[in-house]
Formats: structure tokens, sequence, C-alpha cells
């Protein structure tokens, strides 16, 4: 037999018809380089897709972790804090290896799908560099900004942690800038929705971080001069009593004298109208101010929010306390009842002297009215007015609350006006301005065109809070004229009322439940007063004019009854020049909701934005 040309080839069928039959089925050799092409795209197809999968998984279980990061901030566990950052950082690192994997360069390249993996890269790579730079600093971050180690002995917040975590910041801005700047790589037309769906979010989140993070490196070395980070602080809190209106909101008869040592907050003592001398003149604006205002305005304190800007008001108490006490205050902040209902909706109710409970639905009638009909005299009133500003700073300061939602409110308290802030240093006053606390008319037209209509209690009664108003303002471009009306309802009760409620004005001849206010119109810059109806008011002799901050100011004094409503108006000229939206400045009252319409008549006549 001849010898085997190919030995081994058939080796499998030593009998021959296993051979017959491979020999029958045989594919022509040229075949298998498709067949081992195929076979290795499949192979590879399956590896990258087993890839695709573990990347999803380190993104998706990095984002689990960090879900419940939060939860060990307010838990002040610091070992599981770094502990998920040092998982998600090893689930990120290793998603990013693998997109930068030599099979993500050729699918990168594939027609069609290429886009979408180059954003799956890209999206990948940017959380990595989010998880490398920024994360490692704000574990550092969020670890020392332990919930159960910021509160402090005696009210306050430990500062030192915060300053040390302070340095971190720049780092994580920079690595949101890193970020976002490898997302903005991302084609975004050539990628499914779901993709970009994906990108979306993650691209909002860096978008949202940057301005947030920015405004914290900005403000933060502020805020913790404020906070007495450098050198003790000492400021003056007033709390404006809405039932005697002042244009600001209200009389501010009690006031309270913080001092802050490194975030330790005390409560060094507490004042009203007649712990300073009232007889002496602490500031002398221009003449033409002064003659809008009655004689005593800038002598007791009590009267100091006449006028509606609280620079004014706060200068007034710096140099009151200097005068009586010698120094200066490092700040003035202002607030009312309704802003004090708010805190308490955060902190919980608190009890008074006396065992009450009071909380958010119930302070403001306690303190605007009830406390008048409970006690009786000065003194009485003065010890419970003493005691609910204690418990409140014990609440606010303990630090035991959602300090966003505090934030929160305190931003409510801001747009209606109702939260003021004035410091003494320049970079303290330019973040309040800037944060909206500084409590100033415009001077300008620029950013609006503000008419601003205000009340002044003339009858040293608490009367206004049983007051209603409502405020209108109108255009008429073709007289070149704007009219600003307020409405003011007299809700008093004929009966039941405390005598220190009523009014303190016999000269008038009137029912002590009629309302007696002083109406202030400030025009616009650059717009001169027309006309006021009804002209000279209920007592003429009372009506006032003159100018503040430049503006052109009259008021007149009105007589409102218990159960009616009285409406007065003034006219002025449209500015000139540059006009932005036009708005409504107007006193805050008990209603939390300030009742004020701009009619469409006005918006013709912005200038601004066209």
């Amino acid at each position: 037999m001849p010898k085997n040309p190919h030995p081994g080839r058939y080796r499998a069928d030593r009998g021959g018809r296993h051979a017959a039959r491979k020999r029958g089925r045989r594919w022509p050799w040229f075949l298998g380089v498709p067949l081992v092409i195929i076979g290795g795209a499949v192979v590879v197809a399956g590896i990258f897709a087993a890839q695709a999968v573990s990347v999803e998984n380190d993104l998706n279980s990095a984002k689990a972790q960090l879900s419940s990061i939060m939860h060990y901030v307010k838990n002040g566990d610091s070992a599981q804090i770094a502990k998920v950052g040092d998982d998600v950082l090893a689930q990120t690192q290793n998603a990013a290896d693998t997109v930068n994997g030599p099979l993500w360069d050729l699918a990168v390249k594939v027609p069609l799908v290429g886009a979408n993996v180059d954003a799956v890269r890209r999206a990948t790579e940017a959380t990595n560099i989010l998880a490398e730079g920024a994360l490692p600093a704000g574990v550092k971050l969020l670890g020392a900004l332990k919930i159960d180690k910021m509160s402090v002995n005696g009210g306050g917040i430990n500062l030192e942690p915060v300053v040390a975590a302070s340095g971190s910041l720049p780092q994580i801005r920079t690595a949101f800038a890193e970020a976002k700047t490898t997302l903005a790589g991302v084609d975004r037309k050539n990628i499914l929705p779901v993709v970009s769906d994906a990108i979306s979010s993650l691209t909002k989140i860096v978008d949202q971080a940057g301005p947030a993070l920015d405004t914290v490196e900005h403000y933060l070395p502020t805020l913790l001069d404020i906070a007495g980070a450098h050198e003790k602080r000492t400021y003056m809190l007033i709390f404006q009593n809405l039932a005697e209106a002042r244009a600001q909101g209200g009389l501010p008869a009690a006031t309270a004298i913080i001092q802050i040592d490194d975030g330790h907050f005390k409560l060094e003592g507490q004042t009203s109208t007649f712990s300073f001398p009232r007889d002496i003149q602490v500031i002398y604006p221009p003449y033409e101010t002064q003659a809008l205002y009655e004689a005593d305005t800038f002598k007791g304190f009590g009267n100091f929010t006449r006028t509606p800007n609280f620079t004014t008001t706060a200068e007034a108490f710096d140099s009151l306390w200097n005068i009586a006490r010698g120094g200066h205050l490092d700040g003035v902040i202002s607030l009312d009842p309704v802003v004090l209902s708010y805190m308490l909706k955060v902190t919980g109710p608190i009890k008074s002297h006396d065992g009450r409970t009071l909380d958010s639905t119930n302070v403001v009638d306690a303190l605007l009215n009830d406390a008048y009909k409970r006690y009786k005299g000065n003194a009485a009133q003065d010890l419970f007015f003493g005691s609910v500003a204690q418990k409140v700073f014990a609440k606010v300061s303990s630090g035991n609350y959602d300090l966003m939602k505090m934030l929160a409110e305190f931003q409510t308290a801001i747009k209606q006006d109702r939260l003021h802030a004035w410091f003494l240093r320049p970079a303290e006053q330019k973040m309040a301005n800037e944060f909206g606390m500084q409590g100033d008319l415009e001077t300008t037209n620029k950013k609006t065109t503000q008419a601003g209509i205000f009340l002044n209690d003339a009858n040293y009664s608490k009367l206004e809070y049983f007051m209603k108003t409502k405020v209108t303002l109108t255009c008429n471009a073709a007289a070149g004229t704007m009219t600003e009306s307020i409405t003011l309802t007299n809700n008093a009760p004929l009966l039941g009322l405390a005598s220190y409620q009523l009014s303190h004005r016999p000269k008038y001849n009137l029912p002590r439940t009629t309302l007696v206010d002083d109406v202030m119109y400030f025009a616009p810059p650059g717009s001169t007063i027309t006309g006021v109806a009804p002209l000279g008011g209920d007592s003429p002799w009372d009506a006032k004019i003159g100018f503040e901050d430049g503006r052109n100011v009259q008021s007149i004094r009105i007589f409102v009854p218990s159960g009616t409503s009285k409406t007065v108006s003034y006219t002025s000229t449209i500015p000139k020049g540059v006009r932005g939206p036009f708005s409504i400045a107007t006193t805050p009252t008990v209603t939390p909701v300030a009742n004020t319409t701009v009619s469409p008549t006005c918006a013709s006549l912005v200038t601004t934005g066209k």
C-alpha cells in the first residue's frame, strides 16, 4: 500500500468512511478567510459589549455609592465618608481605564456607532475627572463639616473645620471646569436620544456646580469674617413691630445685641426704646430729607425706620450706639415677626416664659396682637418679647435644624423686603447688597423703574395689625405720566382692644380705632410729582414735600375709620432716558404676600433690553 503523503490528516477516522465524508463536504479554502474575520469580529464585538456592560455597572455602582454619602455626613461618620470616596474613585477609574482601551479606539471610528461610543467615553472620562479631582477634596470638605462637630457649647458654629476645608474649593472648582471641557467635545447631533439624555444630565450637573462653587469660593472668606473667624464682632438685631407701621415695616421697639467670636454666638443684651437717650439727634440728613418726617425721627430709635432706606436707619443706630456706648457696631440686621414665623417653620416651636407654645402659625398674632391684651404694662410686655427673642435665638444658634431649609426661608424674607443687613466694612456690605439685603430704594432706573409708596403710623397705635393694603401702578404713555395708588382697609374691631393698641392722638377728635397714617410717595429717579388725591389729605397742615437720595417725595396724612377703606393716589412724570421694568416698593405688612399690581400699560415704556 502506498505511503500516505499527508500523515495524520485523517487520523480521526482510520476506517476511511469518515474521511470520505470529510472530503465530500470540504469548503473552498478561500472561504475560510471571511469566516475567520467574521468569527473574530463576533468575538471582538462580544468583548466590547462585555466592557460596555462593565463600564455601565461601575458608573451605576458609583452613583449608588454617592447617593448614600449625605446620610453619613448627617451622622458625622467621617470614616464611612472616606470609604465611599475610595470606592467611587476605584469604580470610576476602572471605567475610565476600560473606555481608553484599544477596542474603544476602534469603535469610535465605526460609522454611525462611533459618535455614541465617543459620547460614552467622554462622559466616563468626565465622571472620572470629577472623581479624581473633586471627590477627594469633597470628601475632605464633607468629613470636616461633620454636623455633630459643627455646633459648639453655648451656641454657634465651630469655624475651625470650615476654615480648614475651605482650601479644597479651588481644587474642586478646577475639576468641574475640566469635566465641562471634556463634555463640550461631545457631538450632540449624531448620537442616540438615550445617550444624549444621559449626557444632558451630566452636563446639567457640571453647569450648575461650576457657578455654585465660584459663589461659595467668592463669599466664604467674607462670611467667615462676619462670623468672627478673625476678630470678635458686635451686631445689633432689630425687631420691627408691624402693628405700628413704619416705612420699612414697623416700629423697632426692641433690639438684641449679639456678639460673635470665632463662630460662638452670645446674646449680650436686649434693649428697648427706653434703653437709649431719646432727645439727641444722632444723624443729620439734608434739610430737604428731614423736612419729610416728624421732628423726632432721628432722635428716638423707635422712629429710625420712618425712612424706607435701611442704610440711613442702620447708620442712625450705629451713631446712637457710638454716642451711648462708644465705638461702632459691626453690623445692623433687621427682621419682623413674619420672618420669625418662617424661622420657626424650620426650627420647630418654642416655649415662652409663661409656658405658651409658639410656632409658625401663631407667633405673629402672639407678638402683634395678643400680647397687648394678655400682658398689662410695658414691663410685662417687654418680658414676653424678650423671652421670645431669647428662645428663638437659642433655637437658631443651636444649629439643630435643616440649614438649607432655613436659607430658603431667609430668601423668601429677602424677596418680601423683610430682612435687611448693613455692615460697617465695605466688602461685607457689598456682599449684603449682592444678596439683596441692603433695603434701600433705587437711585437710578437702570435695573428697575421703581415707584415707592410707604406708610408711617402717625397715631402711636398698634392698629396696623388689622390693616390690609392694595397697591397698583398704572402708566399713561400719551400723557407721559404714571400713577401709583394705595388702598388702606381698616379691619380693627370696635370693641375688645387694649388701650395700648388704640389711637393716642386726641387732637384729631377721632374714634380711637381710626387709622392715622402718613402716606409717602417716592417718585422714580428723574421723575417729578405732579398731583396727589385727595389733595392735602385729611390733615393739610401735616402734608410734607422734599427729596431723599435725589428722589422727589410727598407725604399726606389720612384718616381711615374702622370698617372702611380709603385710597391715596400720586401722579408723577415718566422719567426720561433708560427705564428698566416698572416695579413697586411698599411697606411690608402683617400679610405675608404683598397685594401689588403693575399694570400692562407700563410695559411699553421700558427701554432697556430693546
